[in-house]
């Protein structure tokens, strides 16, 4: 089990999280966001643990960024000299909705999106910041294309194709899957 903290003036976040899977409590305090969380926790295989406490009262953003941030560390720390398949991809339709993704834990972190997220119990540009900031500290690339009407099936469409894509992603390989020998 990983754990990794993050304090500020702003939000205080504890992540608890087991690549090897386990419970998934996740609590900060924006209810979809949670939803989002236990979703991607749950598809990916993921033990996961949030909590997150913010200035809510100012705005989601902070809580939403630090949660990326705290998450992407621990992900980062958890993986870190495992050999793993290191790419996977995934599509996920969800009613009218559907999202690509393909990831590359390559050490280097980038988020690119082809489409866009309206407001769903978070603003879209919040899903975006999440998704980018997460991506960044980890060190994973991530491409998701997401397509539709309704902004809950998109977003969540685009968390549960990111996890299976992830869950592919970590399964162990025999060697580091790199010509240069090393991920970085």
């Amino acid at each position: 089990m990983t754990r990794v903290e993050r304090k500020t003036r702003e939000v205080e976040v504890v992540v608890k999280l087991s690549l090897e899977g386990g419970e998934i409590e996740i609590d900060t305090g924006i209810g979809f966001l949670d939803h989002m969380l236990t979703s991607f926790a749950f598809h990916s295989g993921i033990g996961l643990e949030i909590k997150a406490r913010g200035d809510l009262h100012v705005d989601e953003h902070h809580t939403v960024e630090d949660v990326a941030i705290t998450l992407g560390r621990a992900f980062k720390k958890a993986i870190e000299g495992k050999r793993l398949s290191r790419f996977g991809s995934a599509i996920v339709p969800m009613d009218e909705s559907v999202a690509i993704c393909g990831v590359d834990i390559s050490g280097r972190g980038y988020f690119v999106l082809e489409g866009e997220f309206g407001d769903a119990g978070i603003r879209g540009e919040n899903a975006v910041h999440f998704l980018d900031t997460f991506c960044r500290n980890a060190g994973v690339n991530v491409y998701i294309q997401v397509k539709g009407r309704n902004e809950h099936h998109k977003m969540e469409s685009a968390f549960k194709a990111l996890a299976l894509a992830l869950r592919q992603a970590l399964k162990e390989a025999e060697d580091v899957r790199s010509t240069k020998g090393r991920i970085d």
